[in-house]
């Protein structure tokens, strides 16, 4: 077989991205050809047609481009110093090693695994971290599914081996955000809205509920909390509530009376106040204590 019969075969092989770059390729191989002697050609031979194969290897991919990987191709795990992810079975877990780094290094294990989902982490109360505070879905279907918790279920953060962890189901074919809670820093004021006589909160234990400011600032004093309050305006049946932000710089007076007590952030607590007494709780419902 001389050298064009091989080149002839070895185009049949391997077609062309475009026929100028294989013309091009042909007259650099026939150049080197010629300038070997007759018994060094066929080992010289063999190293052009690797090369060659390779290069239009390479320039088909570029042409192809990512369409041909199916969601099979991708991997099934991904991690970096923020986020560690994994297929398990029917679903990725996403387990949050730093959540306090841009997002935006979520959102690059999530890519590397074929998802268009955004990870967002807000500062939050002691009970509300792990929690979900909203999810944004687009172009989904029903079999698309996100979430996340604590894992496991239950746990306290920041004891050994509780996590913070994002669940989505594998092939996942939508674009989904996240929106959720995690440990506040010290000046941080909370994003979430919670009961700050819940398990794990300031006042955890104590019901403000009817109670007087006197009488709540006494418990926040003993508990060595700041204070900051919130004036409401409770309707007269004591169905809802109203706020005008004009109030808000009134003086509280020891007798007003504080239906609720929100975590506000690390070491203060908010008090929602109301100068006069209603019939039953603004903010949660229910008759308050006599």
């Amino acid at each position: 077989m001389n050298e064009m019969t091989e080149l002839e075969h070895f185009r049949s092989e391997v077609p062309p991205p475009t026929p100028d770059a294989l013309t091009a390729q042909e007259d650099r191989l026939l150049s080197a050809m010629a300038a070997v002697p007759a018994t060094g050609r066929r080992r010289r031979r063999s190293s052009v047609f690797a090369g060659l194969l390779a290069a239009a290897g390479c320039a088909a991919a570029a042409v192809l481009g990512p369409t041909l990987i199916s969601q099979d191709a991708l991997p099934t795990a991904y991690a970096n110093s923020a986020i560690a992810v994994e297929l398990r079975g029917e679903e990725y877990v996403a387990t949050i090693k730093d959540p306090f780094v841009d997002h935006a290094r979520y959102t690059e294990a999530f890519k590397a695994l074929g998802l268009d989902v955004t990870l967002d982490l807000r500062p939050a109360s002691p009970s509300a971290v792990g929690t979900v505070f909203r999810l944004g879905f687009s172009g989904t279907t029903e079999k698309d599914r996100i979430g996340g918790s604590l894992e496991p279920e239950g746990c306290v953060y920041g004891r050994p081996g509780c996590a913070l962890t994002i669940t989505i189901s594998k092939g996942f074919s939508g674009r989904g955000t996240i929106y959720m809670g995690r440990p506040a820093k010290p000046s941080e004021p909370y994003q979430n809205n919670a009961d700050a006589g819940a398990k794990g909160e300031s006042l955890e234990g104590y019901d403000p509920n009817g109670r007087t400011v006197a009488e709540v600032l006494a418990e926040t004093r003993r508990r060595g909390l700041e204070v900051t309050f919130q004036i409401i305006e409770p309707a007269p049946d004591g169905n809802g509530f109203s706020m005008n932000p004009r109030e808000q710089s009134a003086e509280v007076g020891d007798r007003w009376i504080v239906w609720a007590a929100e975590p506000h952030r690390q070491g203060a607590v908010r008090l929602l106040v109301s100068e006069k007494r209603v019939a039953k709780n603004p903010v949660h419902g229910g008759a308050g204590p006599e």
